[in-house]
């Protein structure tokens, strides 16, 4: 069955505190994607997020983000008094630091109400014992060690010692760890009642899912075991790409790389309880970076770049056939972009999973177009993806050669707006999903509409936030058109 959906992560969603909430600007966009006849809303990974606010450099792939907390949900739940909330604004960008500055008091204050919520907290605590605690310690060491890394800590936390845990968890147990613990179940407990809408409503939520964890992250601290680290639990490599015709350079992503060999002879354990952890949440999830479960690129730890990298290789099918055991039927879709290799494609073909075909990828030499010549059916074609430019941008920016063969594909006359005759061609691809930006829809420029710049950090990463006008009759109309015309 062909069908479509719209990327827009949650922090982009028109919130009245200067982010996307799980509130009303999520269910009014769930309604939004009913009108427009679209199946699938897709959001990027929804961790707790550190320096630099990325979703996919989280302190846990297993905890969530209370940013997204909706306030009024907690002043309907008794959790919270309208005087409590901040000033409604609609914002231009999403400044994390003022969110920050608002929300942790706030859920501070929601949390000395919680014996509202007391039994169904406890059995939140019951069923997620298998990291939640964990990830509890993580937060309440982090902060009294003034935040430092947890491998900066002093070596009895650092290294996990069960005396000094203990002591550490009889000191908060009453207070900060359970606090902590709150916060997760309100996410949860949200999440969950919007899920079901969209559910109700014809509208599947695909996740995301980061292949790598970030070193200053609660899996690391807690499983070291799993990762490639020393004596000293410093990384032997970390994770990156090799220089490219984009990069001489390649792309230092820092990350601790798995110790496959040691995951295997466990089944995988770390890797099946994400996998099913995520599907608690999603009906379908994204896997960023497959082409790393077939080799993946090793760079020495405490060099400046990823020159000195080399490939090693991956799990491979092994994992996959863990994961399928564990959670049959999954609906998996792999990232296979980047530099890609005959095994990484054997890999995907093996597990059966969808890819991505990206438009903006599709463009060849400029004296063919291979975009005249389908796709598989099976694959996920995206106008662009997170990373990439909008299309309104990445059109007007193309010399003239690929601008004439971009007009020429998808029939663009001198009247037409670029970005919806290259979605209305990408609605009729052989691709049976489509999965289209929100910005791309609305037109926007890279200045105001890009998500993110790869390998830089800066204030406009990530903090694109949608307005309440941008949802209009006429576009959801404009898209239930082209969405129906097209078969799906």
């Amino acid at each position: 069955m062909k069908k479509a959906g719209i990327l827009l992560h949650i922090s982009s969603l028109p919130g009245k505190y200067g982010i996307g909430t799980l509130g009303k600007c999520a269910y009014d966009f769930v309604d939004f994607l009913k009108k427009s006849g679209q199946k699938i809303w897709q959001i990027l990974p929804i961790g707790p997020t550190g320096y630099g606010d990325s979703p996919y450099s989280s302190t846990s792939a297993f905890a969530y983000n209370p940013y997204f907390i909706d306030l009024d949900m907690l002043v309907e739940d008794g959790l919270l008094e309208n005087d409590d909330l901040p000033n409604s604004f609609q914002a231009n960008r999403v400044n994390y630091g003022y969110v920050y500055s608002y929300i942790y008091p706030l859920l501070h204050k929601a949390y000395l109400n919680s014996d509202v919520y007391l039994d169904e907290f406890e059995e939140f605590i019951k069923d997620n014992d298998e990291w939640l605690d964990d990830y509890a310690m993580f937060v309440v060491i982090k902060e009294w060690q003034d935040n430092k890394p947890w491998y900066e800590w002093y070596d009895n936390e650092k290294k996990r010692n069960k005396d000094s845990l203990k002591w550490l968890k009889e000191e908060f147990k009453k207070d900060r760890i359970n606090e902590i613990k709150f916060y997760q179940f309100l996410f949860y407990k949200q999440f969950i009642k919007l899920k079901k809408y969209a559910n109700k409503n014809g509208i599947e939520i695909m996740g995301d899912m980061p292949i790598y964890c970030a070193y200053d992250s609660a899996d690391v601290w807690a499983n070291p075991d799993d990762f490639q680290l020393d004596k000293d639990l410093k990384p032997k490599g970390v994770a990156g790409c090799p220089p490219d015709q984009f990069s001489e350079d390649g792309q230092l992503w820092g990350n601790p790389l798995y110790d496959w060999n040691k995951m295997k002879n466990d089944g995988y354990s770390f890797w099946v309880k994400r996998v099913k952890h995520s599907f608690k949440l999603y009906d379908i999830l994204r896997i960023d970076h497959f082409r790393g479960f077939a080799g993946y690129y090793s760079i020495p730890y405490g060099d400046l770049n990823a020159r000195g990298g080399h490939w090693e290789v991956g799990p491979g099918y092994d994992l996959f056939k863990a994961i399928n055991k564990a959670v049959p039927n999954a609906k998996i879709i792999a990232e296979n972009l980047g530099f890609l290799t005959p095994d990484v494609t054997k890999l995907l073909n093996k597990c059966g999973y969808p890819g991505m075909n990206i438009f903006q990828f599709e463009l060849g030499d400029g004296k063919k177009a291979p975009i005249k010549k389908g796709f598989k059916e099976n694959n996920i074609f995206y106008s662009g993806t997170h990373d990439n430019q909008t299309l309104m941008s990445f059109y007007h920016m193309q010399p003239k050669v690929y601008k004439k063969l971009i007009d020429d594909v998808c029939k663009i006359d001198f009247f037409d707006k670029p970005n919806l005759k290259i979605i209305e061609y990408a609605m009729n691809t052989s691709c049976n999903t489509v999965i289209i930006p929100i910005q791309d829809y609305l037109g926007l420029s890279d200045d105001i509409g890009r998500m993110n710049l790869p390998s830089t950090v800066s204030n406009s990463n990530w903090s694109y936030i949608s307005r309440d006008f941008d949802y209009t009759k006429t576009l959801a109309k404009y898209i239930n058109k082209i969405t129906k015309e097209s078969g799906r």
